[in-house]
């Protein structure tokens, strides 16, 4: 309501009739009793006695609605604030509770406290700027952006905040390593990436510092990054390898993934020795020994260990035997599948 023409009109409209009645009927006065005062006034003012207590009647009713309006508005534009706010946390998969005033409002915000999943079809015009910020966000690291985080605290566990690291160590390999000093600064995912990414290029020296973050899996992965020329060995060498291999427990079929990877990177004495000393240290070992005499054409060494165990074990490895024997070279990697 507009109180200052409310105000304005009530005035001229009081003051006209009471104008009239006091200029063009008549200018007597009447005399009332009021709890034992006689108040003595114009008939006009009498007349107007009612207009201006429905007035005052009236601007108290339209004060009190309005302050109650205003109270609703405020509540209204606080819930408002925090459906934003909620909003903002639900796209970068980190809802947050929030209590809110409104019922009508309260209806909405309960679901999006909850999380909600799919962002892409939102129309980021009609959004709040805050919101907007947080969907571009989002969009750049789903399309393998690096992101600077800083202003957005999430936790590190956060599926965005893993993303965006992950994009890091795909679009800059060399800053793994920054990782790996502060690893208790990011998710586990992030720092094993960090360390494959680390283990493809890294000296001996660089990786005996981190060695304790390797398993089986980096391990293999290592194995995968390394490249022998006619110039040059590997960069890591075998013994080096053996000391990372002995704080883990590889099984049977680990043995086996290594022996024929190792098999095409070292010479044949360098693996044979390898597997000679993994077996004194470990049975699971025995298959991947055996693997790499028949690759390097050791058939009667081969033979003669195999001789030595139970006749129902090692099939595979005894037939295979057989067929070098018998001239014919089927791919060793043929039995790797069956292990």
């Amino acid at each position: 309501m507009h109180f200052k023409r409310y105000t304005l009109a009530s005035i001229v409209l009081i003051a006209a009739v009471g104008g009239y009645v006091y200029y063009m009927i008549t200018k007597d006065t009447y005399t009332v009793e009021l709890l034992g005062v006689n108040v003595t006034l114009p008939i006009a003012a009498w007349v107007v006695a009612p207009m201006v207590l429905l007035y005052l009647a009236s601007l108290f009713h339209m004060l009190y609605y309005g302050f109650k309006g205003y109270l609703q508005k405020r509540r209204v534009e606080r819930d408002l604030s925090k459906l934003s706010d909620a909003l903002y946390w639900d796209i970068l998969k980190a809802p947050k509770q929030h209590a809110y005033d409104d019922r009508e409002i309260r209806k909405i915000g309960v679901v999006l406290d909850q999380g909600c999943e799919d962002f892409s079809g939102v129309d980021k015009s009609k959004c709040d700027e805050r919101v907007k910020e947080a969907l571009e966000m989002i969009e750049a690291i789903e399309r393998g952006e690096f992101v600077d985080m800083k202003k957005v605290t999430l936790d590190k566990s956060n599926p965005y905040v893993v993303r965006n690291w992950l994009n890091l160590l795909d679009s800059e390999p060399g800053r793994a390593e920054e990782i790996l000093r502060k690893a208790e600064m990011y998710d586990d995912s992030v720092v094993r990436t960090a360390m494959k990414k680390f283990a493809e290029n890294a000296s001996q020296q660089q990786i005996e510092k981190y060695k304790e973050r390797m398993d089986i899996e980096i391990f293999m992965h290592m194995l995968d990054s390394l490249k022998r020329t006619d110039e040059e060995q590997p960069r890591l060498n075998l013994d080096f390898i053996e000391s990372l291999l002995e704080s883990m427990e590889p099984s049977e079929k680990d043995y086996l993934q290594i022996a024929q990877r190792l098999s095409k990177l070292y010479t044949p004495d360098e693996v044979l020795r390898f597997f000679e000393r993994a077996v004194a240290r470990d049975e699971k070992a025995f298959k991947a020994y055996i693997f790499v005499l028949i690759e390097f054409e050791m058939l009667d060494k081969a033979n003669e260990l195999l001789q030595d165990t139970a006749r129902g074990e090692y099939l595979d490895f005894k037939a295979f035997l057989d067929l070098r024997k018998a001239g014919k070279h089927y791919p060793m990697d043929l039995l790797l599948p069956r292990c």
